[in-house]
């Protein structure tokens, strides 16, 4: 249960590929993609595919083998919608019949370039692109981009990196869409230095940031105060938001407002900071060792859902 996305995105790719079937690219149409977070109002929330499918596993249930059922289930829950991960173009077409028919949004595609490498750079900057394109058409506005990890990069990689960032975010906002740059342990090693390259040696306006509240609180020796100082940094360039939360540094089953991290201050604070405007809210509440298990996934997802409204009204 503690593997991190990127192994969780390459053990998938299989089954997606598996799955795959040619769609209607106006399956769900863009023109009723609601908005996502208001200053006002009620809040869209959507879901992470790695929640969904890890906590459909501990009840013996395959996502991709049972993607009608789980998102009739995700709908009942109040949701908005889905946050896929993608390998490739073909990959997303995937969910776009399941979405169509429970009403669910596919505004983000979560993915993991290799953006580091020289030999790599060119190639998978095309690739995201290519997903991004074949994703348009049903109202996709952020690619979450986890950077092919590795610990400690030379500052020659982190300087390619960034370049490369600037181009795909480039590209991608041509399309109407933004970049947002998500992060797990190894970003934060050595003083932060690639987190902190990632946000500061681009541009703003094509590098974003996916902020994931409780990776900052994790990567950093389970400090609240570190997590509450990425808001308070970066929260002009937040385009999305990834909520979890720990009791006991323990990842909870449900999503709570308050335990180990304080997420009526850390909301605080981006407000004053930023204002909120076009933010996506994403529930990445997801079991690991340790996490209670006493309810099923509709019930946890509403509860889930319930919170983060009630966080925000």
């Amino acid at each position: 249960m503690q593997q991190n996305r990127r192994n969780f995105l390459k053990s998938t790719a299989a089954l997606t590929g598996s799955a795959l079937f040619v769609a209607d690219q106006n399956a769900i149409a863009p023109q009723a993609v609601a908005q996502t977070v208001r200053s006002t109002g009620p809040v869209d929330v959507f879901i992470n595919q790695y929640t969904v499918s890890t906590f459909y596993a501990r009840e013996g249930i395959n996502l991709m083998e049972n993607l009608d059922q789980c998102f009739a289930e995700l709908k009942e829950a109040g949701l908005a919608g889905f946050e896929a991960m993608a390998n490739q173009p073909g990959d997303v077409d995937t969910y776009f019949e399941a979405l169509k028919k429970h009403g669910l949004q596919l505004r983000s595609i979560y993915t993991s370039p290799n953006l580091h490498d020289a030999a790599t750079a060119e190639a998978e900057i095309k690739r995201v692109i290519a997903i991004a394109e074949r994703a348009k058409p049903v109202g996709t506005k952020v690619i979450v981009a986890n950077s092919a990890a590795k610990a400690g990069k030379s500052d020659a990689e982190l300087t390619l990196q960034n370049r490369s960032l600037d181009m795909l975010g480039a590209e991608l906002r041509k399309l109407g869409m933004k970049l947002a740059m998500h992060y797990h342990t190894t970003e934060l090693e050595f003083a932060a230095r690639e987190f902190h390259s990632f946000m500061c040696d681009t541009s703003p306006e094509n590098v974003w940031l996916c902020f994931d509240v409780h990776w900052s609180y994790r990567a950093s020796g389970n400090s609240a105060v570190s997590a509450y100082s990425h808001a308070k940094l970066y929260a002009d360039r937040i385009a999305e938001l990834h909520l979890r939360q720990s009791q006991g540094d323990t990842w909870t089953e449900t999503f709570v407002a308050k335990a180990d991290i304080d997420y009526d201050k850390t909301l605080a604070i981006l407000r004053e900071n930023k204002g909120f405007g076009d933010c996506l809210v994403v529930l990445e509440q997801a079991p690991e060792n340790g996490t209670p298990k006493t309810l099923k996934p509709l019930d946890l997802f509403k509860q889930s859902t319930g919170t983060v409204r009630k966080m925000y009204s």
